[in-house]
């Protein structure tokens, strides 16, 4: 027994067979402009699947047709009043250029960053023994594990933390001078709070002062690397043991950052780094 087949099968049918010749001769003529099927079947992939598949039905396929003659026809308008050789096109085509050179030049260094990272992290791999020996070095740290929690107030002028300093030691709000003063945005908005942390997370010139401050008590100006800092103490509290196997992905990353610090540090001294921290930031000019 015969099917029926219906006409929008056989449309489907007839569309396939006239995509299937030869992609070179013109489907769309607009002057001396020839658009090919294979042109088409290019402009197509370069849209949303929904789209493509509107596109293989019979009035898809027209409205498509029909929207590449109208742009066609507008592009060739435009070269007829000579806007190709415009002030205004030129320079638009120029600075277009321009960020294309900046984008293939970006993507080139971030691939090549991406290249080289996982290389770095190959290179920088931490073994079973290195984390075993951490962990038994630092016994302490894990059997009796302490987490505290402080304020601070970053600066990066000695002078300036000198004169809050005098602020917060003659009574006035630690939080509040933090949110006014502190130059860490990021802890600032909270009135300077931070953490908690446990020992063995921030820098041993900060983390040093911390353990030793009580509760509430103000330390005097501590200088980093970031800066100048004025730390009060919040709280501090001894935590349950961890043990080896709890451990071993927090100690694993902690070698890795070491590692890779130590890396830092020796490639910017055998490239002679050197920093001006006082020079404008990019966008602002000097008054």
């Amino acid at each position: 027994m015969l099917k029926k087949v219906s006409i929008f099968g056989i449309f489907l049918v007839l569309f396939s067979l006239f995509a299937c010749k030869s992609n070179n001769s013109a489907v769309i003529k607009v002057r001396d402009v020839k658009i090919s099927e294979e042109q088409l079947n290019q402009r197509l992939e370069n849209t949303p699947p929904s789209y493509q598949s509107y596109a293989n039905t019979q009035l898809g396929r027209r409205q498509f047709l029909d929207s590449i003659v109208r742009e066609t026809i507008m592009l060739e308008a435009a070269r007829q009043a000579k806007i190709d050789k415009s002030k205004e096109y030129d320079e638009l085509v120029k600075e277009f250029k321009l960020q294309q050179k900046r984008q293939l030049e970006e993507y080139k260094e971030a691939m090549l960053l991406d290249i080289y990272i996982k290389q770095l992290q190959d290179n920088m791999s931490v073994s079973e023994e290195e984390v075993k020996s951490y962990y038994n070095a630092n016994s302490e740290q894990f059997e009796r594990p302490v987490s505290y929690t402080v304020r601070h107030i970053l600066l990066t002028d000695e002078d300036e933390a000198r004169r809050v300093y005098e602020m917060v030691k003659r009574g006035e709000d630690f939080a509040k001078a933090a949110s006014e003063y502190s130059q860490d945005q990021a802890s600032a908005a909270g009135g300077g709070l931070i953490g908690p942390f446990k020992i063995g997370t921030l820098v041993p010139e900060f983390e040093k002062v911390s353990l030793t401050l009580k509760n509430g008590e103000i330390s005097n100006i501590v200088e980093t690397d970031y800066g100048y800092h004025i730390i009060q103490k919040i709280s501090q509290q001894t935590l349950p043991s961890v043990s080896f196997a709890d451990a071993e992905p927090e100690i694993r990353a902690a070698i890795a950052r070491d590692k890779f610090e130590r890396w830092y540090e020796n490639k910017k001294n055998e490239f002679g780094v050197s920093v001006n921290y006082d020079a404008n930031a990019p966008g602002t000019q000097k008054n």
